[in-house]
């Protein structure tokens, strides 16, 4: 999971029902939704911008399991090609290492680069 596709569970975009139709699916299902710890900060950095309560934050997060960085993902992250902003190729880092059957985002350079390394992405957008 990537903060462009968890930010939608908590600020209204077009995408907002579709990603929240598609977690709620795969919580359903028993997919395991994983981010990295870095998915933590960055939610509620935007919610402090954003003025939203910590509490809607904590709760959308805790239906993520997130894991800690390690080192690794910082140095695997710094190595990728194709000029990701750092937050994205430290997520893209950490999917990698996590062996992530998909990773879920609506950031285009992301996914790309996503792609490129071999993992499965997914921009959930339901008609209507």
């Amino acid at each position: 999971m990537d903060t462009s596709a968890v930010l939608k569970l908590v600020v209204e975009e077009k995408e907002s029902p579709s990603a929240a139709r598609y977690l709620s699916e795969a919580a359903a299902r028993g997919d395991k939704l994983v981010a990295s710890m870095l998915l933590y900060t960055e939610l509620h950095c935007a919610g402090h911008r954003r003025g939203f309560p910590a509490a809607l934050i904590n709760s959308v997060l805790g239906g993520i399991n997130l894991v800690d960085l390690a080192r690794s993902d910082l140095m695997y992250a710094a190595a990728l090609p194709g000029g990701l902003r750092s937050a994205d190729a430290i997520h893209l880092a950490a999917a990698i290492r996590l062996q992530s059957d998909m990773l879920v985002a609506y950031d285009a350079e992301l996914l790309a680069a996503a792609v490129d390394a071999g993992l499965n992405v997914l921009s959930p957008v339901f008609p209507g």
